[in-house]
């Protein structure tokens, strides 16, 4: 029910507007658990709205986005790059996922960092296992192949996890921010 009425929302504004863009905002109702999740880790109030690219193809998913055509999303900015909706398995999530990575990049911390936080928020790989790699901290994602990314942001999460019961958010994000 979800996936419908986002989908829906989304091919209402293409249609309107005549473009492949869009825009989706925290306000959405479909994303208010990940919302509440965002708030509950943070202690802030989350607000925003995003500018969402709907890529026709694969082809230009990777041609708009700058990155492989296996990634199902990206953001630059305050735009969401999305693959076309028929590739993504859950379209909240996702969405929730590139907007957690906007709201987060406001503190300008290591990648590595930044993607366990916004998978923490969206529980993507709770029940899931994927090979943890060692050393995520020295590793550069933007070259990794499909395999390699999704055990880089396993590890993030497990890592962040981790870092997180030991530490808080608050501690973890100024014991970082204040590392660079």
């Amino acid at each position: 029910m979800k996936r419908v009425a986002i989908v829906s929302f989304l091919c209402a504004s293409i249609l309107l507007a005549g473009y492949t863009s869009s825009h989706i905002g925290w306000d959405s109702r479909e994303l208010s658990v990940y919302r509440s999740a965002l708030e509950r880790l943070t202690g802030r109030t989350v607000a925003g709205t995003y500018n969402v690219i709907i890529a026709s193809s694969a082809g230009e998913f990777s041609r708009l986005s700058r990155l492989g055509y296996w990634f199902v999303a990206a953001t630059h900015g305050d735009t969401i790059y999305l693959q076309p909706l028929s590739l993504i398995p859950d379209l909240a999530r996702t969405l929730a996922h590139e907007m957690s990575h906007i709201f987060f990049q406001r503190f300008d911390l290591p990648y590595w960092l930044e993607e366990g936080l916004v998978c923490t928020i969206t529980g993507e790989w709770v029940g899931r296992e994927e090979p943890l790699l060692e050393n995520i901290e020295e590793l550069d994602h933007i070259g990794m192949d499909f395999m390699t990314y999704r055990a880089y942001s396993f590890s993030c999460w497990r890592r962040v996890g981790q870092l997180l019961r030991e530490h808080g958010f608050n501690e973890l994000i100024s014991r970082f921010v204040a590392a660079q």
